[in-house]
C-alpha cells in the first residue's frame, strides 16, 4: 500500500518540532531520605530541685543520647557525600547528552530553515524523485532520518535529566536530615554544658591558705575534686616524713588520706607506685585533682588546685600549704578516678 503523503508530513513536521526543543522532565524523587533525629528532652528532678545524684543520672543519659547523635550524624555526611556525588554524576551526563543532540538538531534546523529560504515550503519537501519511493524526496527522507536520530536522543536526554532531577531532589533531602541531625547533636550538647554547670555550682568551694595567702576555687564533683577539697581541709598540718593522716603527712600520705576519705582506700604511700596508677596527664590538660611529681626521681609529689597552683606537703619544717607550681623539675601528672 502506498504511503499517505499528508501523513508523512505530519510526521516530519512533528519531528522538526520535537528536534528544536522538546521540555525537559523533572519528576519527583525516588529515593527517601533518612528521619532526622530529635534532640532529648532534659528530665526534670524528681525532687523539683537540681541535687547531685540527679543532675548526675541527666547528664549520663545526655552524654549517652549525644554519642548515638553523634554517630546518626556521620552518617548523614557519608550519605550527604553520595548523594552529591550522584547528582554530579546525573549532571553530567545530562549535559553530555545535551551536548550531542546539540548538532543534530541544528542540521535537522538547517534543513527546515534552507527549504524556506528557497521558497518551496514544506510541501516541496515531498515533491517526488526520492530513492526512497513513497514520495519521500531526497531532502525529506534526510531530513526524517535526522529528526529520528533527535528523537532518540531527546527520550534518553529525558531520561537523564529526570535521573539528574532525583538526584539533586534527594541531596537536598539528604542535606536537610544532615543539618537536623548537626542541629539535634548541638542542642543536646548545649544542655550537657547546661547540666554540668549546675553540677558546678552545686560544687563550688573556695579555700584561701593562711600560709601563702592564695585562694584556690574548686569547681566539679568527679573524685578528683572531691578529694582536693578534703586536702584542702588540712591546709596548716605539720609536715612529718612518712606520715599519712590525720594531723601530719608527708607529700605522698596528704593524697592517699584525702583519696580514703572519698571512698578510695588503699592507695599505696609511694610516689613512684602512685604515678603508675590512673591516667597519665599532659601538663597543657591538667585539671584541678590531678597529681603532679616533681624531680628525676619522683621525689615529691603534689595536687593541681588549678591556675597554675597545687597543694602540698612540701618538707621538714614546712607545712601543707598552696604553691605556684613553677619548679623546674617539673616530671609528669596523672589523674586517679
Amino acid at each position: 500500500m502506498a504511503k499517505d503523503p499528508q501523513r508523512r508530513r505530519v510526521t516530519l513536521a512533528a519531528a522538526t518540532v520535537l528536534a528544536l526543543g522538546l521540555g525537559m522532565a523533572a519528576p519527583g524523587l525516588a529515593h527517601a531520605a533518612p528521619t532526622a533525629p530529635q534532640a532529648p528532652q532534659t528530665p526534670p528532678s524528681p525532687s523539683g530541685k537540681p541535687n547531685e545524684a540527679d543532675l548526675k543520672k541527666q547528664l549520663k543519659q545526655l552524654q549517652d543520647e549525644a554519642e548515638k547523635l553523634t554517630e546518626q550524624y556521620n552518617k548523614s555526611r557519608v550519605d550527604l557525600g553520595k548523594a552529591q556525588k550522584a547528582e554530579r554524576d546525573a549532571t553530567r551526563r545530562a549535559d553530555a547528552l545535551e551536548a550531542q543532540a546539540a548538532p543534530a538538531r541544528a542540521a535537522l534546523g538547517q534543513v527546515a530553515a534552507n527549504q524556506y529560504m528557497s521558497g518551496g515550503g514544506p510541501d516541496m519537501i515531498f515533491a517526488g524523485g526520492g530513492t526512497d519511493g513513497g514520495g519521500l524526496s531526497d531532502t525529506a527522507y534526510l531530513a526524517q532520518n535526522r529528526a529520528g536520530a533527535v528523537q532518540r536522543l531527546q527520550t534518553l536526554i529525558d531520561q537523564a535529566n529526570k535521573a539528574k532531577s532525583d538526584a539533586q531532589a534527594q541531596t537536598a533531602k539528604v542535606k536537610q536530615a544532615a543539618d537536623q541531625a548537626d542541629a539535634a547533636r548541638k542542642t543536646t550538647k548545649g544542655k550537657i554544658d547546661q547540666v554540668q554547670k549546675l553540677l558546678d555550682k552545686l560544687g563550688i568551694t573556695r579555700t584561701k591558705d593562711p600560709t601563702s595567702g592564695y585562694t584556690v576555687t574548686v569547681r566539679g564533683s568527679g573524685l578528683p575534686q572531691k578529694m582536693l577539697r578534703k586536702a584542702l581541709g588540712k591546709l596548716g598540718s605539720p609536715y612529718v616524713w612518712a606520715a599519712a593522716g590525720p594531723t601530719t603527712f608527708d607529700c605522698s600520705g596528704l593524697v592517699i588520706w584525702a583519696y580514703a576519705q572519698v571512698g578510695k582506700p588503699g592507695l599505696p604511700h609511694y610516689t613512684g607506685d602512685l604515678f603508675q596508677l590512673g591516667t597519665k596527664i599532659d601538663r597543657g590538660s591538667l585539671r584541678q585533682g590531678d597529681l603532679v611529681y616533681f624531680g628525676g626521681n619522683l621525689h615529691h609529689m603534689g595536687i593541681y588546685a588549678g591556675d597554675g597552683m597545687y597543694l602540698h606537703a612540701p618538707q621538714t619544717g614546712d607545712v601543707v600549704k598552696i604553691s605556684k607550681m613553677d619548679r623546674p623539675d617539673y616530671a609528669g601528672a596523672n589523674r586517679i578516678e
